[in-house]
């Protein structure tokens, strides 16, 4: 209505002139709309402000006034619908150009949304519209036809532009909140227990890892009988530590690894990883220690300070020429960071987008930073600020936790990877397993089953809906809904029948090209070396050092430590470590010399560079295994052992499969990282519950129960000895 009335004041010119005419005051008609348009235009001047419609009234008066001049008469009988004419010309000339002249009193009233693709259509088809119902107006009033067809023409006219814009712009957010989905169906009803028939539980999950368990926990938490199964013999998928035994000095030594993550983002309040856990009830159960950072890149040593202003403030001393930018650059990126996650706080701490169409308008008022730079390509936000090669390869240090270098990164994707200088980067005390437990301890508290060593053989599919999952050794379990936290393509190609999908998505997962794989190299030493529990190197070779017994003594007895060296392995060099025969074991293979040969070399060579960093490292192992995209392969059951899911352009949209009640959870929608698959296992609780994240907890907690095909102790708690992913 606002935008209305200011767009009517805008018309006063006009106004004045038809209810002139309308007196048959053809010469005072025009000169008033002169006098007014001309007082309009010097307003807008005087404020540095440019009105396209009302430049073209005042162009419109004169040349009518000239016309006056010349040819009264002619004027008196044609100024009228020459008026609506010229309106309408205008207005779609304007439309054809671009710019359309309704943008000018919108933007006004929706600044913050003025650079959307959504109000550049609306006001494109407000203006539009209006062009038509000009040119239908100076058409009537050259055939002279009633004046009460007119008006309902005008009537029609304001009731589109007072209602309208809303209207659409809210059928516009709606679809981009649909387009936000592959697929798109409504979520299962699930009965109240007691009175369940036909299946044995409300959902089973596949996969124990962080995704899946996620997913399961918050399900749990809804009120559902949940049932996790995995092939492995710990939870956690590679979110999971192991022990090892070796001799030093003839006297035993134990060292435990972390087969993946060692460095959790998300881990504050309000962060994704801790509002789960205490929703969940279980946050006072863990320990964290933050993760310190040093950079060894291009000859340069960096250690990151906890402040992220002040790691701003240093990289600006090394590289005085572009202090300034790297300092606005931080601060652009910290708006950024606070912006995306302000929208989880409502959300059980889970960001995404505002689920209502005021919200969604409100957003880039609320959060200008966000909304101007997350879909941008993070590349041409650096390079606005920041020119040095030498600053990009600090700025890029940790783009390694989100892939290899070869996908284009946005800033939505690189700002919570800025989270790490912004918030801390942390290690559980007790090893990133004890994350995973965690979240079982969770599940079974609520009444849910957590069922190790029980592979999935298939998906039941019933009816176009996921109805139960079929265990490895026949057994069916039925349920109304399944989460997916396996391997994407293993899930469409294998755990479901190919001919119960849509041939287009069943062709694209297909095609689909796993993310990259890594290169690992476990090391227990008889020393504890003077590093931070975080390096990164890029020469000789790129290499990240992760010692987490600096954070946690435990994983090493007293005088020793542990070392995990990791390199990121391209999908098209991942291949080259596979033989052509399919296989979930390779074990011919993996005891082959050629293969053993090229772990030993690579592993080799991983060493040689940490010893630029740590001195005579070879000289003090105790004990060395290697993992390699084989390895990853093997033991997460991972397409060519990729360790990110699957790449960018393959991953699905949202979590609602192609199949009614199958849901996705893991990095087949959202990529790397421990806090990113809590997002993605998140959403897809979000997905079968919907209104879940901003429910509280639907019942309290139950004590632990084991039934069915588990056996007791099959689940892990945090100490016990368990094998390794190598």
């Amino acid at each position: 209505m606002k935008i209305f009335l200011t767009v009517k004041f805008a018309l006063l010119p006009f106004a004045a002139f038809w209810l002139l005419m309308g007196a048959h005051q053809p010469e005072w008609a025009i000169g008033m709309g002169f006098v007014l348009s001309f007082a309009g235009n010097l307003w807008r001047l005087w404020r540095g402000e440019f009105a396209l419609l009302e430049v073209f009234s005042f162009a419109l008066f004169l040349a009518l006034g000239n016309v006056q001049i010349v040819a009264p008469d002619w004027a008196a009988g044609n100024a009228l619908w020459l008026s609506f004419a010229g309106l309408g010309l205008v207005s779609l000339l304007s439309v054809a150009l671009g710019w359309p002249w309704t943008a000018d009193y919108s933007r006004a009233a929706y600044p913050a949304n003025a650079g959307t693709v959504q109000f550049r259509l609306v006001n494109a088809a407000i203006t539009g519209l209006w062009g038509v119902l000009f040119l239908a107006l100076a058409a009537c009033r050259y055939a002279g036809v009633p004046s009460w067809i007119t008006g309902l023409i005008v009537a029609f006219g304001a009731l589109v532009s007072i209602f309208g814009p809303r209207l659409a712009i809210g059928l516009m957010l709606r679809r981009m909140r649909a387009a936000r989905e592959s697929f798109r169906w409504p979520a299962p009803s699930f009965v109240k227990e007691g009175v369940k028939q036909g299946v044995d539980c409300d959902v089973a999950v596949i996969g124990a890892g962080i995704g899946g368990l996620a997913a399961a926990a918050l399900l749990a938490d809804a009120g559902l009988e949940v049932r996790v199964f995995d092939h492995h013999v710990v939870p956690g998928g590679y979110c999971h530590t192991y022990l090892r035994k070796a001799h030093h000095d003839n006297k035993p030594v134990l060292y435990r690894f972390d087969a993946g993550p060692h460095d959790f983002s998300g881990v504050w309040p309000g962060g994704t990883v801790t509002s789960l856990l205490e929703r969940l009830g279980v946050a006072d159960r863990i320990q964290w220690q933050r993760v310190r950072h040093s950079y060894h890149l291009a000859g340069e040593r960096i250690d990151v300070p906890d402040d992220w202003r002040d790691y701003a403030r240093q990289l600006g001393e090394k590289f005085p020429a572009s202090a300034e930018g790297i300092k606005t650059l931080f601060e652009t990126l910290h708006a950024i960071f606070e912006d995306m996650y302000a929208t989880g706080r409502d959300r059980s701490g889970i960001p995404g987008m505002p689920p209502t169409v005021d919200e969604l308008l409100a957003f880039p008022k609320n959060h200008p930073t966000a909304f101007r730079w997350m879909n941008e390509p993070f590349d041409a936000l650096v390079a606005a600020h920041v020119s040095d090669p030498a600053v990009l390869r600090f700025l890029n240090a940790l783009a390694g936790y989100l892939g290899d270098g070869s996908e284009r990164l946005t800033c939505a994707q690189m700002a919570p990877i800025f989270g790490y200088y912004f918030k801390g980067g942390h290690y559980p005390i007790g090893g990133s397993g004890r994350f995973a437990d965690l979240l079982v301890e969770a599940i079974e508290e609520r009444g849910g089953e957590v069922h190790l060593k029980t592979a999935v053989r298939k998906i039941l599919v019933e009816d176009g809906r996921a109805a139960g999952v079929v265990l490895n050794d026949g057994k069916i379990v039925r349920a109304s809904a399944v989460v997916s936290n396996a391997d994407i393509k293993r899930t469409f190609l294998d755990l479901v029948d190919p001919a119960l999908l849509p041939t287009a998505f069943r062709d694209r997962m297909a095609q689909v090209e796993p993310a990259n794989s890594a290169f690992s190299v476990h090391l227990g030493l008889n020393i504890d070396p003077d590093i931070r529990p975080a390096v990164h190197l890029d020469r000789p070779m790129g290499v990240g050092l992760a010692m987490m017994s600096k954070l946690d003594p435990q994983a090493a007895p007293a005088g020793h430590a542990t070392l995990t060296l990791i390199t990121l392995v391209p999908q098209a060099r991942a291949r080259e470590w596979f033989p052509d025969e399919p296989s979930e074991d390779w074990k011919a293979w993996r005891r082959s010399g050629i293969y053993e040969a090229r772990k030993q070399k690579l592993g080799d060579a991983m060493i040689a560079a940490a010893e630029t960093v740590i001195p005579g490292l070879s000289s003090h192992i105790v004990y060395r295994t290697d993992a390699s995209p084989v390895t990853y392969a093997r033991y997460d059951w991972a397409s060519l052992g990729a360790i990110y899911g699957v790449s960018r352009q393959g991953r699905l949209k949202g979590s609602k499969s192609p199949l009614r009640n199958l849901v996705i959870a893991g990095g087949g929608n959202a990529g790397a990282g421990v806090e990113a698959v809590v997002i993605s296992g998140a959403e897809a609780a979000e997905a079968l519950v919907p209104g879940l994240l901003r429910q509280k907890s639907a019942r309290p907690n139950r004590q632990p129960r084991l039934a069915g095909p588990v056996a007791a102790g099959a689940v892990r708690k945090a100490g016990d000895h368990a094998p390794a992913l190598l």
